[in-house]
């Protein structure tokens, strides 16, 4: 399985991976570098887990 790491504030794909597991895609959200240091919040990405699967 592809996942996607997509930024909450850009909207745009920041890192991907794959794991085994089943085929298809999934979607996890959170910040990425560029919007959480312009934001303050950290220097490294923050991710949430919530996972959308195709």
């Amino acid at each position: 399985m592809k996942i996607y790491h997509v930024c909450e504030i850009c909207q745009q794909v920041f890192d991907t991976s794959e794991v085994e597991g089943y085929e298809g895609s999934a979607e996890m959200r959170g910040m990425c570098e560029e919007c959480s240091l312009e934001m303050g919040f950290a220097e490294t990405p923050l991710r949430s887990h919530q996972f959308f699967y195709n």
